[in-house]
């Protein structure tokens, strides 16, 4: 993960806004770093680039400049290409794509040819054209302030730093330096399966998927009219088998990729090491409880796999880090331990006092999730800081993961119907509203989740990887219909209804018991959220 920042600023002047995040651009690649400065017609761009290294024999600076003045600054992931490229191990994704481009090849054919997590800035030399993106459904953060004779754009920002949005994640934009102003023209995605209606000025709406499989009636389905099968029966029941195998293929090839694709050495070691390079964001769910079983068939055999778990001080009872989650993470990880009994595992209990959280909350938390301002962005950024930077104790020892990685199971619930709220949808409103809901809840994942996310969890120089979110498995579960994905009404409860197709898998995986396990938003799990507040409403804490 990078941190990858670009300013075009009429006059001579350098923009300062570089100097307010800077800090945090550093810390998102404490690797390497470096700055580029030109001259464009008017105005004076400066490009600076921070690396976290993960791929290739070693990391490659940037701003990355090619022979010709080129620039680029890339903050991605590539597991695959959709097209022919010089990919030897020696290149990193960073020079492949600078080469492609430098020989005249096409932007909008490049970005498309990606499979996996980025945002991009490229500017074009000798067309003075500068291009920006982030991948189709948004899993890295890039922010905005365009002004009249001002261009802002940067991997995290600063509350000092006004008018800061979110790049919409639904296609490339195109700056040409020699308008009088700056528009960006937008190159709307074409590869995906999504229509797009985006205005510039305007809060976005977009997707429609294009694909969605017409069942005249599933209630006629003797599956659901029969309150006696359990998920032993529907495991195995053909209205469900073939998904069920085919979800665990396509989570098992995600999880693979972005297991194995990492350095040989851990944060504090420059060289091939056995401490742990993947750690979890473990809530001891469904969704974390999966990724963990399945990277232990790729984590190599000698390694630990660090389950990361965060609990907040209880303001009535001082000293008091009890939490549902912690004691659900307890529970979960004997049953890891007993379908990977040689696997070393260390749940790192992360204990976080009230003190140091308004702190660092104040110093450092509302800078990352700016410009998202809600009671939800704060509680949810705080946990997920807290948990990332993986600070706590092990086997009643100190200890802070060494990780690289971070794997989180965010985009489950709303790809497999995990939030509460789709059984009062169904059961008022019916099926179509639900595949409404589905399609609105995946649309505003990139500027409602992802982002803010990214922001926060890479804050401690390590690379949030999203199993669930990736392109193949996307596709695959998006192309279900809603009642192949979940059943949230009779005659199943929440603890098997929600996420249904999820948790068959996990029981077939062998996570019997915690297929069962009923869904607890992570605000509540960690007990930082006061369920009292709306988590819509502005937050004063921020």
């Amino acid at each position: 993960m990078c941190g990858i920042f670009c300013s075009f600023v009429k006059g001579s002047a350098v923009c300062n806004e570089i100097s307010k995040c800077r800090s945090s651009l550093q810390k998102r690649g404490p690797d390497v770093g470096s700055t580029h400065q030109i001259v464009v017609n008017d105005y004076t761009a400066f490009f600076s680039g921070n690396i976290l290294w993960i791929q290739g024999e070693r990391p490659t600076c940037q701003p990355y400049v090619d022979h010709k003045g080129n620039v680029l600054l890339w903050n991605g992931d590539v597991y695959s290409w959709n097209q022919t490229m010089n990919t030897s191990i020696k290149h990193s994704d960073t020079k492949i794509i600078s080469d492609f481009l430098c020989d005249g090849g096409n932007m909008e054919l490049l970005m498309t040819s990606v499979h996996g997590p980025y945002s991009i800035i490229y500017y074009d030399y000798e067309q003075q054209v500068l291009w920006v993106g982030r991948d189709p459904i948004g899993r890295i953060s890039l922010l905005w302030n365009i002004g009249a004779d001002k261009l802002i754009i940067t991997s995290v920002g600063h509350k000092s730093i006004a008018d800061l949005e979110e790049v919409p994640a639904i296609g490339l934009f195109r700056f040409d330096i020699n308008s009088c102003k700056f528009e960006p023209q937008l190159f709307q995605w074409s590869h995906t399966r999504f229509d797009c209606n985006y205005k510039i000025s305007n809060e976005l709406q977009y997707f429609k998927p294009s694909c969605f499989r017409q069942v005249t009636n599933p209630e006629e389905s003797i599956l659901y009219k029969n309150d006696q099968l359990n998920l032993c029966d529907l495991v195995s029941h053909k209205e469900f088998c073939t998904n069920v195998s085919n979800l665990i293929q396509f989570l098992t090839k995600s999880v693979k990729k972005r297991t194995t694709i990492i350095p040989k050495a851990c944060k504090i070691c420059e060289f091939k090491c056995d401490h742990a390079k993947i750690a979890i964001l473990f809530s001891g769910g469904i969704d974390s409880a999966i990724l963990a079983l399945l990277a232990s068939k790729y984590v190599e055999s000698d390694e630990p796999i660090d389950l990361l778990n965060v609990s907040f001080e209880r303001p009535e009872n001082s000293g008091n880090f009890e939490s549902p989650d912690r004691q659900t993470c307890l529970t979960t990880l004997e049953e890891l331990k007993s379908l990977c009994p040689t696997r070393q595992w260390n749940l790192i209990k992360i204990d976080v006092p009230t003190a140091e959280l308004k702190q660092k909350r104040f110093n450092t938390i509302r800078h990352l999730i700016y410009p998202l301002q809600t009671i939800l962005d704060d509680s949810l950024g705080c946990s997920l800081w807290f948990a990332s930077r993986g600070l706590g104790h092990c086997n009643g020892k100190s200890y802070k993961t060494p990780a690289r990685v971070l794997f989180s199971g965010i985009g489950a619930d709303e790809l497999l119907g995990g939030y509460t709220r789709y059984r009062k949808i169904l059961e008022h409103h019916g099926w179509p509203s639900l595949k409404e809901e589905f399609d609105k809840d995946f649309a505003k994942i990139p500027s409602r989740n992802l982002g803010r996310d990214n922001r926060v969890c890479c804050d401690h120089g390590r690379q949030l990887r999203t199993p669930y979110l990736d392109e193949d498995f996307v596709e695959f579960v998006r192309g279900l219909a809603p009642w192949q994905r979940c059943w949230p009404r009779e005659p199943y409860p929440n603890n098997v209804g929600e996420k249904l197709l999820l948790r068959l898998a996990a029981f077939k995986l062998g996570l019997v018991n915690v297929a069962s396990l009923t869904k607890r938003a992570l605000q509540f799990g960690s007990r930082i959220a006061n369920k009292k507040e709306n988590g819509n409403d502005i937050s004063d804490r921020l």
